[in-house]
């Protein structure tokens, strides 16, 4: 339906922002104008709200987001749906990554926290520093975590404890954790079915496996040119480089319907 309203769901890490670089002004372009003309923009990403980079958040033409993989969706200033990890569970994991030589972050709604970071880690909030077990009952009450990222590979000992309580995504030097029963696509349904957008009319547009279920959901796929081949293999379309105008390149394309 080329002239009904759409509903964009785009993901964050190397489909707008790479190497700590982004959004491009070649993306925003079309967004900004896609939003013009009525079309609803959403963030869909693994991160904790908390753990979306300010620009990102605080932009104009945002009207949404789905953070922590699915664990909390905001349309405008609501907050249409949260999950959150239990504090005993919170102290269970604090336990565990303090007692291993690599770094946990807890990404959360109003913090990030941090297990081991390594005195170059990078990012633009700051970090609470976690050293005790009992830390978020002691220091951080009130703290509210809805993702976890982990350095490295995922040993057969992670995988046997966290394996109950997540989902366990790969990337090349770290893993994520999201919430068992929680995802993308899930966001994005609630998102549709409470705008009243049909799912025809959504389109999402992503790099890697943890976008594999909302590409397949959405009623058109969109997958980076540097996205995984998995991701590549599924999508409906594919566009160009996170960085070289993708994003931009498929709203044109698939939303503003011009050359």
């Amino acid at each position: 339906m080329k002239n009904s309203p759409k509903a964009i769901f785009l993901d964050i890490d190397e489909t707008l922002i790479t190497n700590h670089t982004g959004p491009f002004p070649e993306d925003v372009e079309q967004i900004e104008e896609a939003h013009r003309e009525s079309h609803k923009i959403f963030i869909s990403t693994g991160r904790g709200l908390a753990h979306i980079p300010g620009i990102i958040r605080d932009a104009p033409w945002l009207d949404g987001i789905i953070a922590g993989g699915g664990a909390q969706i905001i349309i405008g200033d609501r907050i249409i749906y949260h999950k959150w990890i239990p504090e005993k569970i919170l102290r269970i994991i604090c336990a565990f990554y303090l007692g291993m030589d690599k770094y946990c972050l807890f990404e959360g709604v109003n913090g990030v926290y941090g297990i081991n970071l390594p005195g170059n880690y990078k990012t633009e909030e700051k970090i609470f520093i976690i050293n005790n077990a009992d830390d978020f009952l002691t220091r951080y009450p009130g703290a509210i975590i809805s993702k976890l990222t982990i350095e490295g590979d995922i040993s057969e000992k992670e995988q046997n404890f966290l394996g109950s309580y997540f989902q366990l995504n790969t990337f090349p030097t770290y893993f994520e954790g999201i919430i068992l029963g929680e995802s993308k696509s899930k966001g994005m349904t609630l998102v549709l079915e409470t705008l009243g957008i049909p799912r025809e009319n959504s389109i999402a547009i992503g790099d890697s496996r943890n976008d594999i279920d909302i590409i397949r959901a959405a009623g058109l796929g969109v997958a980076m040119g540097n996205a995984c081949d998995e991701l590549k293999a599924l999508a409906g379309a594919i566009t160009a480089d996170c960085g070289k105008g993708g994003v931009g390149q498929a709203i044109k394309k698939f939303v503003l319907y011009t050359p």
